[in-house]
């Protein structure tokens, strides 16, 4: 295709004719493609890119800058979470040891504690054990086909102390 020349001189085109002729002269001079930069067909090693390497290598390196801050927040957050209950154990143990010392100091506290744990009654009280109730002790309840000896009290010796406690 012939390019058209305008008045004084000038060729008017699109500029590629040029560049057709040079890729045609490359490709018959056997000069290799620039993609890939092997021709197809033909085997051989991977060629080792250093710039590829090197950005490997930093990015790695960065990498382990920031893994290693992170792991460090993440093993503080979890010391920090069991300090956390930690303290808010020890606050209910508080709350609880505070109750208990304000009850220490009322006497119907300390003779509840007595009769409960130490099975401690106040003077002059009789004390009568009944078993067999429902309650804590009804698994444990054991009952007795023997019949009543003499030396046991009598139902109207039982009677008569029942009636003495409940009047003194």
């Amino acid at each position: 295709m012939a390019a058209a020349r305008a008045p004084g001189g000038r060729r008017i085109g699109n500029g590629s004719e040029g560049l057709a002729q040079a890729t045609t002269v490359e490709r018959q001079a056997g000069t290799p493609r620039r993609s890939g930069g092997r021709a197809h067909g033909r085997g051989g090693a991977p060629q080792l890119h250093l710039g590829r390497l090197v950005i490997l290598v930093l990015v790695l390196i960065g990498a382990s800058f920031y893994v290693a801050p992170l792991r460090e927040f993440f093993a503080q957050q979890d010391r920090y979470q069991h300090a956390t209950e930690a303290l808010k154990a020890a606050r209910a143990d508080n709350a609880a040891y505070t109750l208990q010392v304000r009850q220490l100091k009322t006497k119907a506290y300390i003779a509840q504690v007595a009769r409960a744990d130490s099975k401690l009654v106040p003077r002059d009280t009789q004390v009568f054990v009944v078993k067999g109730l429902p309650g804590r002790d009804a698994e444990m309840a054991v009952t007795t086909t023997t019949k009543p000896t003499t030396g046991s009290i009598s139902v109207l010796d039982r009677v008569e102390d029942l009636w003495r406690t409940l009047l003194h």
